[in-house]
């Protein structure tokens, strides 16, 4: 018999926190064998600080005779974005191909429909994984194709970064907030992801950035505690932001740094600003002593630009991902039929 039941992470036991880990941990070691083993601590920091920006977070824990087998993750985000959610659904390496991610799915797909979202969307599939064929078995379709790639800091060789800035432009950098006589053109470089080469049939959407939406993200980006640095390519006839780049230290993993956008605007491409910004970037945190062990990254797995650029840098590509998605209506059939007031499951395997 399966339980799948809500978790609060700030109202949660100790072995209900302690079964989310081990779930967690446990999938991490045989799906991403390539990452740095997560500690309770990490685990336990990223669900009650969730990624800022991402919207609300909900959280399910599933349970067999009071073991931890499963959990699942789903997020509410606004915006461009409001008619979908994207989710996470993780089954312990022991008890998988036992009915279980449906039992919790479950309980997942009502939240999805109290809440008015019409698609199901998750965006790192491992290709090759259990996860893959357990989503394409309940209807799910590949609709991106992406590949992570890690830069390890005690093995990188630094003189990669030593790339210069072409005549035209410099390059200024910030922690926490645009000055306020960039952030204009800052949030229309940001607005530069749109044509970057994505490849696929995304639900997801980047967003639509005014300096509202920029000022909006620093502030609930510095609430949560995270350090976000910017390094911005500066057109220097026109004074305004033309390519950037963002890394971020969250507290859960201080040690860890997720690289989040690189863009460049179109009438500025071909002279190399993406791999400055980067490489400034990584200059500057070494520069300043930042004790950091790994940096990821991600981009689409057509983008060979990027990626290549990535590699020039130090980066590795460890693991090709895909994103799939789902009618909300069409997962209810999937899955047999499931009651839109119903809150949690027991469901009996097959």
């Amino acid at each position: 018999m399966i339980v799948v039941e809500p978790l609060d992470p700030h109202r949660a036991s100790d072995s209900e926190l302690a079964g989310f880990y081990a779930v967690r941990s446990a999938s991490m070691a045989v799906d991403t064998p390539e990452d740095d083993p997560v500690t309770y601590e990490n685990v336990v920091g990223r669900l009650r600080t969730p990624l800022p920006g991402a919207g609300e977070v909900r959280y399910w824990l599933g349970t067999r005779d009071g073991e931890a087998v499963a959990l699942a993750v789903a997020v509410f985000p606004g915006h461009e974005n409001a008619r979908m959610a994207l989710t996470d659904v993780v089954v312990h390496p022991d008890h998988r191909r036992r009915g279980i991610g449906a039992a919790v799915l479950r309980a997942v797909v009502p939240e999805l429909v109290a809440c008015g979202r019409e698609v199901v969307e998750s965006l790192h599939v491992v290709q090759g994984s259990a996860g893959e064929e357990w989503a394409l078995s309940l209807g799910f379709r590949v609709v991106h194709a992406g590949i992570v790639q890690h830069l390890r800091f005690a093995d990188v060789d630094r003189t990669l970064w030593d790339v210069p800035v072409p005549e035209g432009y410099r390059v200024e950098r910030w922690v926490g907030a645009a000055p306020e006589e960039l952030v204009a053109s800052y949030a229309v470089a940001k607005g530069a992801m749109h044509d970057a080469p994505r490849g696929g049939d995304l639900e997801y959407r980047d967003p639509e950035w005014t300096v509202d939406r920029v000022r909006e993200l620093e502030a609930e980006v510095r609430g949560s505690g995270v350090e976000e640095r910017v390094v911005v390519a500066v057109h220097e006839p026109t004074g305004e932001v033309v390519g950037l780049t963002q890394l971020q230290r969250h507290p859960p993993r201080p040690r860890h740094g997720y690289q989040g956008d690189t863009a460049v605007l179109a009438a500025h491409r071909g002279h190399g600003l993406g791999r400055v910004v980067k490489a400034h970037m990584l200059r500057w945190l070494d520069d300043d002593g930042v004790e950091l062990d790994v940096v990821d990254t991600g981009t689409a797995a057509d983008n060979v630009h990027m990626a290549g650029v990535n590699h020039s840098l130090g980066y590795a590509t460890v693991r090709t991902v895909m994103a799939v998605n789902r009618t909300v209506a069409g997962l209810l059939e999937a899955l047999g039929g499931v009651d839109a007031q119903q809150r949690q499951t027991e469901h009996e395997d097959p």
